[in-house]
């Protein structure tokens, strides 16, 4: 119970703060793919860009945070990159209308397919990449136009679960974390 009202505290201070919305306008789909996950689903995974808004990290990199819990540490020790966002945490951004119906049993099946995946997947400079089952589509934005972005697919997951916790099936929903100063973003999008 605890835990439920603190993600719901900081879901709150978080949607305050990170207020702007981030948007993918034309969505160019580079490559579509079928994936079958370890918990025996078969998702589409698609590589895309966008014409907007996809942010370049700072030219400095700033030192980790050596400040990082046991978890954090444990999802960093699986990075084979330099940029990597295992075990960075994701905080919830917003909610916002859908323009199709998304499945509950959907997104789901997906969060729990990719938390159960132990590797990583790599997010091209300046593309995306969305996995998606039936109506439901979650996509990662990466930190970079100019070098690849490592995610961990258990974390992916767990933070698309917790962005379709808060939203449920009759929104979409967003979260930001920050890799030293450059952020990325994990999406629920319905399927237009």
């Amino acid at each position: 119970m605890y835990s439920k009202f603190l993600f719901v505290a900081l879901a709150a201070a978080s949607s305050i703060a990170l207020g702007n919305a981030r948007r993918c306008d034309n969505k160019h789909i580079i490559e579509s793919t079928p994936v079958t996950m370890p918990s025996g689903h078969t998702i589409t995974m698609q590589r895309f860009n966008c014409t907007n808004d996809i942010h370049e990290a700072p030219e400095a990199r700033a030192a980790a945070n050596s400040l990082r819990s046991l978890q954090d540490k444990r999802a960093a020790s699986q990075c084979t990159t330099a940029n990597c966002i295992c075990g960075v945490p994701c905080f919830f951004n917003k909610c916002f209308p859908t323009t199709a119906n998304i499945q509950a049993a959907d997104c789901t099946n997906l969060a729990n397919s990719l938390i159960s995946n132990p590797a990583s997947f790599t997010i091209p400079p300046a593309q995306a990449l969305a996995f998606i089952l039936n109506s439901c589509e979650y996509a990662a934005f990466g930190t970079s136009n100019t070098q690849p972005t490592e995610y961990c697919f258990s974390d992916f997951g767990v933070a698309a679960s917790e962005v379709f916790h808060v939203c449920g099936n009759t929104q979409q929903g967003s979260c930001e974390g920050t890799l030293n100063g450059a952020p990325f973003f994990v999406d629920q999008l319905n399927l237009l």
